[in-house]
């Protein structure tokens, strides 16, 4: 019997994770799966009892909230030295909340009683890792997107408003932001390193680093994105007008925006980002934290997640 930690974030979508909560733990011990509960009270908890769990032999912990609940875990599998904390473990995740950006890539249900049965019945898969590090020497583990930019902005925006929820209002929410945001952002020029390539100079709105293919609760930013291929899908998107950015938003949730003329698309493994002005802002995970300049080094593996 996998020794297993569901890590609960019960204020995730405006609470309704921790109200549904009793109805996946439930479904998860209807199909056999025995587990502890850590319920978490503020930021920085989750990953904290992530890594106290790993360490103290638990052998898979369950991210039961939203993407910075899912952020927080992740972080918690690796070490300061980017070192995983107990090699094999797995991942899981009942998701809520507001983007559920990466279980659509990756394939976990939305709904918590569905989520409870794919973990109960073992299946597995090996997948990779980002970590980025800053120029002070902080350093982040994510498995989903880490962008500069426009994101950063939005995402700073979205967790400043008080209509900030789960589902299709969410949706809504990230949608208006970003359209204010676009009227109102302006371009940095940056420079942008891919695995020791010619670098691309130019004056940006964001540059994307994807391991997963959706970001801002439904953008299909990445469409060709493979979570296990060893690399990121490099996303670079030069400033173009605002109205021209406006009219082109709708192609980012059809995932056909990358033949754009105004969209820079690589693949690399290692990604350097600095700006030549202001710094841009960073989106992890949906969390906006750091600014540029950044290292981003995709992890091959790094994580073994409980997925179809």
């Amino acid at each position: 019997m996998t020794r297993t930690l569901v890590v609960v974030n019960p204020a995730s979508a405006g609470g309704r994770t921790g109200r549904r909560w009793p109805e996946a733990a439930h479904a998860l011990r209807a199909h056999g799966v025995r587990f502890d509960v850590h319920l978490t009270s503020g930021p920085g908890e989750a990953e904290q009892a992530t890594r106290t769990a790993l360490s103290d032999g638990y052998e898979r912990v369950v991210a039961a909230g939203g993407d910075g609940t899912l952020f927080e875990v992740v972080n918690g599998f690796f070490d300061a030295a980017g070192h995983a904390v107990r090699p094999g473990a797995e991942l899981g995740l009942i998701p809520s909340g507001t983007g559920g950006d990466f279980r659509r890539t990756v394939g976990i249900p939305r709904e918590p009683l569905d989520a409870a049965r794919l973990l109960a019945s073992g299946a597995t898969r090996r997948i990779d890792a980002g970590r980025i590090e800053f120029a002070g020497g902080a350093a982040r583990h994510f498995v989903n997107i880490a962008d500069c930019g426009i994101g950063g902005a939005v995402v700073a925006a979205v967790n400043r408003s008080r209509h900030k929820g789960g589902g299709l209002r969410g949706s809504a929410v990230f949608l208006g932001i970003s359209m204010r945001t676009l009227l109102t952002f302006r371009g940095r020029r940056a420079v942008v390193t891919m695995d020791g390539d010619e670098p691309f100079r130019g004056e940006v709105e964001s540059v994307v680093v994807a391991n997963g293919r959706y970001f801002g609760a439904g953008m299909q930013i990445a469409p060709r994105a493979d979570v296990s291929d060893g690399l990121f899908d490099v996303v670079i998107v030069t400033a173009a007008g605002k109205l021209r950015s406006l009219v082109a938003l709708p192609s980012l949730y059809r995932g056909t925006h990358l033949s754009n003329p105004n969209v820079t698309y690589r693949r690399a493994s290692r990604v350097q980002i600095a700006t030549q002005d202001d710094p841009l802002l960073f989106d992890l995970e949906g969390e906006q934290i750091g600014t540029t300049p950044a290292t981003i080094t995709c992890l091959p593996g790094a994580l073994t997640l409980c997925a179809p």
